[in-house]
Parts: C-alpha cells; sequence; structure tokens
C-alpha cells in the first residue's frame, strides 16, 4: 500500500499550490533535497527550504512505478506530458522515510525521445 501513497506525493508536488508554498513544500522534501533537471542542471542543492519555489508546471504523470531499496527508501519511477511544451520526461525520485514521514530526498528528469 506504499505505492498509493507516494504517488499521491509525488502528484502533489506537480500542483501550482504545492511547487509555490516554502511550507507545503517542507512537508514533502528532505532539508538536502536536490535535483537534476531535464535540462541537465543541479537544482536546490543551496536553496534554504524556507524560501524555495519550484515554480508552476502544467503536467500529467503515467506509469507510475515504485520500488523497495530498504524499509526506509524507495525509487519512484514514472513518465510526465508537459502540457505547454508536449515535451515527455522520464522521471525517478528517491523517497526516504524521516520519523515515520515519507519524503523526497532526490529527483532526476530526463527529456525522453
Amino acid at each position: 500500500m506504499l505505492a498509493p501513497l507516494i504517488e499521491e506525493k509525488e502528484r502533489l508536488l506537480l500542483t501550482k499550490e504545492v511547487r509555490t508554498s516554502p511550507e507545503r513544500l517542507r512537508e514533502l522534501v528532505t532539508e538536502d533535497f536536490f535535483e537534476i533537471g531535464s535540462s541537465g542542471r543541479l537544482l536546490y542543492k543551496e536553496e534554504d527550504t524556507n524560501t524555495m519555489d519550484l515554480g508552476e508546471i502544467d503536467v500529467s504523470l503515467t506509469d507510475f512505478n515504485l520500488e523497495v531499496i530498504r524499509d526506509d527508501v524507495v525509487l519512484a519511477t514514472y513518465r510526465t506530458e508537459n502540457h505547454a511544451t508536449g515535451k515527455t520526461a522520464l522521471r525517478s525520485s528517491i523517497w526516504v522515510r524521516i520519523d515515520g514521514v515519507w519524503k523526497m530526498r532526490f529527483h532526476q528528469g530526463t527529456i525522453a525521445a
């Protein structure tokens, strides 16, 4: 029953309400969260989660899969389609359980051919 929970959290991270709210982001990402964007750039590594803003996007999520690495670490993979650009990306996220709460530690997006 972990996969539906993590997928729901992934979907929340795609919403404007969460992406533009440092408070909501802190609920879902670790203090040391970082991302390798589909541009190849390292993002957010030095950001303060009190001021972090991931910006708005309009994407749909499909093909969600979850692999358990350890009891407290999982790897989520899925595909997104950006409705503004029409581009598809393959995405992966590492989620860790901290004090009983699942939070995203790392994310990577790779543009699909």
